[in-house]
Formats: structure tokens, C-alpha cells, sequence
């Protein structure tokens, strides 16, 4: 790969992370840390980037709000297998939320056609699940954002407070081993927060991108989450360390 299309991809990464760090550019591309670091240097002098400690950002430090489109293309094998490890957990007569991520998306589209109740803020699931015949669907309500096609605001807490949700599914743009789940947009992060505390539990659907990384808005404390699944690509370390916190962790 020819440096400029590396040093783009570079940029692609940050605009979906926000921040990137040189020892993992380097396992990605399959090039030495000083070719990443010239990488860097070459971007940061055309003020297209931040340098930071390690590594990188984008110059607010921020990843940029992926569509439901976009966030679909990204990462499919790794969310194939969490959806269905998932998918074990879900059994006749119980009630379950599914925020609008896309890995969540992917467990909904597995679903069978079976007696039980889903809650969602999410078009997607909506659209996905209105053909069932024996699946109780309810819509949180709301104000519909097209980009990420959910239903924000409204009533929504109160929708879920009248329910006795057995398990919620949910997803993050980032986890970080001190704080938590976070999230881009701020409303998600208020919805999740909210159905959280409603459920019994929760189960983070997260792939390995998103681990040791964090985003604008933070919706969780580890101790709430009942278990993460993730893929096998994720770093031993970071679930040790995970599992050292008390947190259940499952490979898919």
C-alpha cells in the first residue's frame, strides 16, 4: 500500500474513532511504528490531524456521527457473532429492548418468530419485526433522526417505565475500562441510560474496535452492564482487565 492511500485510511479511522494509536495503526497496516509515525507527522503538518501522546486525533477529538447506513458496513463478520451469541439469551414469554445500533440490529434480524414482547427506539427494528405475527412490538415514540433512524425523545422514558423489561440488548461507540460505555450522540446516550436502570439486564453487544476507546457521552457504569459480548479479535488484556472489575465477559 502506497503511503497517501495509507495516510487516507488513516483519516477514515479517526473520522469513526475520533482517536487512533500508533502501535495499533501499525498491526492494522502491517507496517513498523515509525512508518505510522511519518504517516502521522505527514497529516498533522497538512493540519489534518492532531498529534497526541502515542498516537493521534481528529482536530476536535471527536468521531464523526456515522449514519445507520454507514455503521451497517462496518465491522459485519465481528457483528455476526456476537448476534449470535446473543441470541441464546432470548426465550418465549419475556420482554426485551434493542437500542438502534447496528450490532443490536443484526441480533434482531435473527430473531424467530416467537411469543414474546420487544421494546425499540430504532426504525430499523421496527421495519425488521412488523411482519411477526407473534412477537408483541412496541415503539418507544418520539422524534425521528434520520441519520442514525431512531426515535429520540418524547415519551420515551415513561414507555419504558411502564414495562418490566427482562433483558435489554444494547451497544456503544466505545468502552473505556474506567468509565464505561459511551456514545457519539447525546440523546442515544440519554435513551440507553434510561433503559438500563429499567431493565433487569443488560447485555453490551460490542465488538473489538470499540474496546479501550472512548466517546463523547458516557450512559453506564461497568457494574450495570450483566455481561459483554465480544469477538475474538478482542485484546486479552483489556478483557482481564474487564473480568478483574467484576465484569462477565463472553467470547463469541
Amino acid at each position: 500500500m502506497l503511503a497517501p492511500e495509507r495516510q487516507q485510511q488513516i483519516l477514515t479511522l479517526l473520522e469513526e474513532r475520533g482517536t487512533v494509536r500508533t502501535i495499533d495503526l501499525a498491526e492494522e497496516f502491517q507496517v513498523t511504528d515509525e512508518t505510522i509515525r511519518r504517516d502521522l507527522q505527514v497529516l498533522a503538518e497538512n493540519q489534518q490531524l492532531s498529534r497526541v501522546h502515542g498516537g493521534a486525533s481528529s482536530l476536535n477529538g471527536r468521531p464523526k456521527l456515522q449514519s445507520f447506513t454507514e455503521r451497517r458496513l462496518l465491522e459485519v463478520a465481528k457483528k455476526d457473532a456476537i448476534a449470535k451469541a446473543a441470541l441464546e439469551r432470548i426465550q418465549p414469554g419475556q420482554t426485551y429492548a434493542f437500542d438502534s445500533s447496528t450490532t443490536s440490529f443484526q441480533l434482531v434480524t435473527m430473531l424467530p418468530d416467537l411469543p414474546y414482547r420487544v421494546l425499540t427506539n430504532a426504525y430499523a427494528v421496527i421495519d425488521q419485526l412488523v411482519g411477526m405475527e407473534q412477537i408483541d412490538l412496541i415503539s418507544t415514540g418520539g422524534n425521528y433522526h434520520s441519520k442514525t433512524q431512531t426515535f429520540i425523545s418524547g415519551d420515551s422514558y415513561n414507555m419504558l417505565r411502564r414495562h418490566n423489561i427482562s433483558c435489554a440488548f444494547v451497544s456503544c461507540i466505545g468502552l473505556d475500562i474506567n468509565r464505561g460505555p459511551s456514545e457519539g450522540f447525546e440523546q442515544q446516550a440519554v435513551f440507553k441510560e434510561s433503559l438500563i436502570t429499567m431493565a433487569q439486564q443488560t447485555v453490551l453487544l460490542v465488538d473489538s474496535t470499540k474496546l479501550n476507546k472512548s466517546s463523547e457521552y458516557f450512559f453506564a457504569n461497568l457494574h450495570d452492564i450483566s455481561e459483554i459480548i465480544t469477538d475474538g479479535d478482542a485484546n486479552p488484556q483489556f478483557i482481564q482487565a474487564l473480568r478483574t472489575q467484576g465484569c462477565t465477559v463472553t467470547i463469541a
